[in-house]
């Protein structure tokens, strides 16, 4: 009785031993697979309403701090109340109301009368058909001229007379464009400029074409430009050196450089609507474009208009000139004058 006792008691001790040996087995293996888990990012909204970090990594901060200084955008009511006017009615659109006041003056800003107008603009009808909707009308003594009480968005005006350069603009009503806003006695100024006899140019114009690109190599050899001939190479009136990386490396440049000179005249600035005198004293030989990364003017892309003048006796012209930091090369648009005059005018 007593040996059952006992083997009972050894079995119990056993599988009491195997159990336990289970149990710790499992427990050391769950806390050797288990991932230790960080604490997440956590942002807190300051008392001022700005974001603050807590365990955040500095990566992070940056983003939050660059979103601290942005500004937000602000609405205005009158686009809240269209863009709501717009939900309700998909055609509100082309029924704003529009009424326009222009004048014609000439360079003098002498009234110019009888001129013609011609007004388009984008309708709809009963049926919710949207057309182009046109009127037309002259300028009065004054140069006056007006349009009233029509509906649509944009309004197009064009402007002419005969011996004049036209002159066209366009008006958006749309509160989110602008808008723009009649004011019967402060109307739109319209310039136009009277033609004169004009003149023969020699141009970049070959074919179709107006412009004359010309390749230039990136590591600064210089290269010349015959704007009389509408060649480069060696032998010219202008120089070009440029400085730039390589095409598959200029994303990751930082520096480039770009330099005309004409050392027999030079280049001034142009900005005129109508580039048709050259100024006759005021060249410089010599301009450098330096675009530095760290610099606020930095880009990578030029598009710049100058007068030029160059030879003995001298001869003036227009130039536009395109390049950027992965073109080797540049895109010419000019008009010389082979008389001496500073007349730019075309026939």
């Amino acid at each position: 009785m007593k040996k059952q006792i006992i083997l009972i008691v050894v079995i119990v001790l056993g599988f009491a031993a195997v159990w336990w040996a289970f149990i710790h087995h499992i427990q050391k293996s769950t806390s050797q697979t288990t991932p230790t888990i960080n604490p997440p990012f956590v942002q807190k909204a300051s008392s001022s309403g700005t974001i603050s970090e807590t365990n955040s990594p500095p990566s992070q901060r940056r983003q939050l701090q660059s979103n601290q200084t942005t500004p937000k955008e602000t609405i205005s009511n009158d686009v809240l109340e269209y863009i709501q006017k717009l939900k309700e009615d998909h055609s509100y659109e082309w029924k704003l109301p529009i009424n326009f006041y222009g004048q014609v003056v000439n360079e003098s800003n002498e009234p110019i009368a009888n001129a013609d107008v011609h007004f388009g603009w984008n309708a709809i009808d009963e049926k919710g058909i949207i057309y182009d909707a046109t009127a037309d009308t002259k300028s009065d003594a004054l140069g006056g001229f007006s349009l009233r009480d029509k509906k649509g968005d944009p309004l197009e005006v064009a402007v002419a007379k005969q011996g004049y350069y036209p002159r066209n603009s366009i008006f958006w009503y749309r509160p989110d464009r602008g808008p723009f806003k009649p004011d019967q006695n402060n109307p739109v100024v319209f310039h136009l400029h009277k033609r004169g006899p004009g003149t023969d140019l020699i141009t970049s114009q070959y074919g179709m074409s107006p412009d004359f690109p010309i390749h230039i190599p990136r590591d600064g050899t210089p290269v010349k430009v015959d704007f009389l001939h509408r060649s480069s190479g060696d032998q010219g009136q202008m120089q070009i050196v440029e400085h730039k990386p390589e095409y598959a490396n200029w994303k990751q440049a930082t520096n480039w450089v770009y330099k005309i000179e004409i050392p027999d005249g030079g280049f001034i600035g142009e900005n005129d609507e109508f580039p048709f005198e050259a100024a006759e004293e005021g060249y410089q030989s010599v301009v450098e474009f330096d675009f530095q990364k760290d610099n606020p003017d930095w880009t990578t892309d030029i598009k710049t208009n100058f007068y030029i003048k160059f030879g003995n006796p001298p001869l003036y012209g227009r130039l536009e000139i395109q390049t950027g930091i992965s073109y080797g090369g540049a895109i010419l648009t000019y008009a010389i004058n082979p008389t001496g005059s500073r007349n730019l005018e075309p026939k």
